[in-house]
């Protein structure tokens, strides 16, 4: 079985967490590969991030750049997002949106400050249509303080990858 991962990180906290699953699918011997999507608007500073919140918000989709890889290659894609207003990213929704009919599995993981994964999974998931495999949610300062690898570990051994 192989396996992407694709995510979207704004402040490199979800890029962490998808490198260290990317990490541990290979220690598995799971044939991985890695991809971030990249936003075109620009969402730096405290302008760009009460904007990025408001577009999250009202379910706004963005431009994102051209993905190297095509999902329906893989057995399973692993699709990461930073919880923003209580949803997903506009850049994963785009991702979403745009690549549903070329998923074959999906699976969930999502950084956040303290709440709102549920939604943001239940908002993945209605987007794609397609029941995840399983989920992972970790707090952002669990990512910061390094106390997040047993539930990474959980998550990887739960796919049956």
């Amino acid at each position: 079985m192989n396996a992407l991962i694709c995510f979207y990180s704004r402040t490199g906290t979800t890029r962490t967490l998808a490198q260290e699953i990317h990490e541990m699918l290979l220690d598995h011997d799971v044939e991985c590969s890695i991809e971030e999507i990249e936003d075109i608007k620009k969402r730096d500073g405290k302008i760009g991030y009460a904007k990025a919140a408001k577009d999250a918000l009202l379910k706004k989709e963005t431009d994102i750049e051209e993905v190297t890889y095509a999902p329906a290659d893989f057995d399973i894609v692993l699709i990461g997002t930073p919880v923003w207003s209580g949803t997903t990213t506009p850049a994963i929704r785009t991702y979403l949106n745009k690549y549903k009919t070329d998923l074959n599995k999906v699976a969930f993981f999502c950084t956040h400050g303290g709440g709102g994964k549920a939604k943001t999974f239940k908002a993945m998931k209605e987007v794609c249509g397609i029941e995840p495999e399983g989920t992972l949610s970790v707090l952002e300062k669990d990512v910061k303080n390094v106390k997040h690898f047993e539930a990474v570990e959980k998550f990887v051994k739960s796919l049956e990858i």
